[in-house]
């Protein structure tokens, strides 16, 4: 039966640190994709049309940037030497996170397309409300991962606060979708306002990804306590 030398458990040691270190930054780059995102939402309720092509051209570059940061994690992964079910567990982490920016993007392009004017006031506060509350959730989820590294015991505590968060996010989604159909219940077009709606759905997918990633943090955290 194998048994690791001194050596062999440092060196395994050392290699999860840099591993996590990097998991670290994916997360940062995430945080960065979702804050872009909320400050095209409200670029979008004050009609700044210009800002919000600005504003996705960064959001489009910081989500590849993430992708590119997931990639060199995988690499690393299949590098070895790696014990197994860690190495299960910070894919399931990293793919599950980098959800998180795939749907920032989608939500910030179909804002971008729809360019919606004159929106309602109650859409407009709904909107920028679920736009600050996805990003404080991510804030959360990336807070959770750090403290997952330091104390395993509290990262569960945190990953609850999480899940609390997205609870909050879907109650607030629904109210802001059934106030954008009444609001297309007034228009001509359904482009605009079903372009918004799934936007939404979108930011609802960011909240539900950040829950699925805060599960993923708790088991880790339970096996190493």
């Amino acid at each position: 039966m194998f048994k690791p030398t001194y050596s062999a458990i440092w060196f395994g040691r050392k290699r999860e640190i840099e591993i996590l270190h990097i998991v670290h930054v994916h997360f940062e780059s995430i945080l960065s994709v979702v804050a872009a995102l909320r400050d095209l939402v409200h670029a979008a309720c004050e009609e700044n049309f210009e800002k919000i092509d600005e504003i996705f051209k960064l959001i489009f570059e910081r989500e590849r940037e993430a992708d590119n940061v997931k990639e060199s994690i995988l690499n690393e992964l299949a590098k070895g030497p790696f014990h197994p079910i860690d190495r299960e567990d910070l894919i399931q982490l990293v793919l599950t996170a980098d959800d998180i920016a795939s749907n920032a993007k989608s939500a910030g392009r179909k804002i971008s397309l729809a360019k919606p004017f004159k929106l309602p006031e109650n859409v407009k506060e709904g909107l920028k409300e679920v736009s600050d509350l996805v990003y404080q959730i991510t804030y959360k989820l990336k807070e959770n991962f750090e403290i997952l590294i330091q104390d395993p015991k509290k990262a569960i505590e945190v990953a609850d606060k999480v899940e609390r968060l997205e609870e909050k996010i879907d109650d607030r989604r629904v109210k802001l979708i059934v106030d954008i159909l009444k609001w297309g219940d007034t228009l001509d077009k359904v482009s605009s306002w079903l372009m918004i709606k799934e936007a939404v759905e979108n930011m609802e997918m960011i909240a539900d990804k950040a829950e699925d990633t805060a599960d993923v943090i708790r088991a880790i955290s339970i096996i190493r306590i």
